[in-house]
Order: structure tokens, then sequence, then C-alpha cells
């Protein structure tokens, strides 16, 4: 039943050219980002810490997005009601296609942090990153769902939430308390702990400090992920009365 449903879903994306190119869509972004390190045309400490946390903060809205309009399809479809008569519980089919995602969100994170090479850190550091960022992926995807109807007003939504990745750049030039102004955006916590792997070396010099350490951005970034992935799937449930 599981590699039935795999094999389905793995269709499903590539059918959708929205959704091919959205697949895609963080590897592109992931190598123009290393060929703008590399070929020194980013050159300055901070044009070179923020191409890091774009890069890396695309692939998970990316992958939300991909999940949101994947959904979109099967609720146009009628899958939604169609599985409501099936062995398979509607919840467990939605978890399913958005753990889906977030796997391949953490995959492609992973694979672009390493391949641009602009932090120094360890692979675990790496993954960590990437799976914080991720979970932008459940986020993204429900919240997509709870204020659309069609894929037109899902691609407004999606580009309305779009902007939230504006505020982790903005955050990006804090060091200080306020810093905590744009912790509201999810990405704020998987931007900062970049920020912290990034400046780490003048960091332990005493040159630079930062609110928490990279541990802490990431322990709590996936305390507020995790509790707004909730709020999103509650309201999700409600629009779509699961």
């Amino acid at each position: 039943m599981l590699t039935t449903m795999l094999k389905h879903e793995i269709k499903n994306l590539l059918r959708e050219r929205m959704t091919f190119v959205m697949l895609l869509y963080p590897i592109i972004l992931g190598a123009i980002g290393k060929y703008l390190v590399s070929q020194n045309i980013v050159e300055s400490d901070q044009a070179i810490g923020i191409t890091a946390m774009l890069v890396t903060l695309f692939a998970g809205f990316a992958y939300g997005a991909m999940s949101g309009f994947s959904l979109l399809d099967d609720r146009d479809d009628q899958v939604l009601e169609s599985i409501q008569i099936s062995p398979i519980s509607v919840q467990w089919y939605i978890w399913f296609k958005v753990c889906f995602a977030y796997v391949l969100a953490v995959i492609a994170g992973f694979f672009i942090i390493w391949f641009v090479g602009a932090l120094d850190i360890t692979p675990v550091e790496i993954l960590l990153i990437s799976a914080l960022s991720a979970l932008q992926t459940p986020i993204v995807a429900f919240f997509i769902n709870a204020f659309s109807k069609n894929k037109v007003e899902g691609f407004v939504a999606m580009k309305g939430f779009g902007f939230t990745i504006i505020l982790p750049v903005a955050a990006f030039f804090f060091l200080d308390w306020v810093e905590w102004l744009f912790a509201i955006a999810p990405g704020h916590w998987v931007a900062k702990a970049v920020q912290y792997s990034f400046l780490r070396p003048a960091i332990e010099m005493g040159l630079e400090e930062m609110q928490l350490g990279f541990y802490q951005y990431i322990g709590f970034g996936f305390l507020y992920n995790l509790l707004l992935a909730a709020v999103a799937f509650i309201l999700f449930k409600k629009k779509n009365q699961l």
C-alpha cells in the first residue's frame, strides 16, 4: 500500500508542470548560489551570508508550495472525498503527502548547503539546518489550502506567504534585541542559525555576539515551526471540514 502511494505521489508531482518546476527550483537555485560564490560575483561577507541563507530558506518554501498545490489538485479532483470511503484515513493520506515533500525538502536543503559551500559546518549541522528549513513545508502547504479554493487563489496565497522570507533577510542585519521583531517569520530561526554558522569564527574570537547559540536557534526554531505547522493544520481541517 505504502509503495503504491509513493509511486502515485511521484507520478502526480511529475505530471503537473508547476509542481515539477518547484521540484527542481531549489536545485537550480543552489547552482546559481554556487556560481555566485565560486566566481566571486558575491564577495562581501554579508552578501555571501545572505546568499547562503536565502538558498537554504527557499528549499523549504518551494517544497511547501509544491505540496500545497498537490493538495489543491487532490481537492479539485475530489481525491479526498474518494479516500473517505477507502480503508485509508484522509488525514493519514494528507500527512503522507506532506511528509513526503518534507523529506524531499531536507534532501534538497542538505544538497544545496553542501553544494554552495558558503558555510564551514559539519554534516550534522547541515542536516539540522536542512531539517529546520524543511519545516516550512507543512506550514506553507496547509496555509495555502486553508485560504484557497483553487490554484489561482493558491498562487496568491503562496505569494503572500512568500513575503515572510523578507523578514529573515531584514533580521540578518541585526545582532541585538531588534532581531526578535522579525522572529514571527518561520524562516527566522534557520536564518539566524545560518548566520551564526557564518559568523562563528568572529564570535569565537569575541569580535561578534549574537542573542543565542547555534543549537539554541535550532531548538527554539523546531518548537516554533512545529507549533505553526499544528496551527496551520487545524485551520486546514476547519476549512475542508475534515
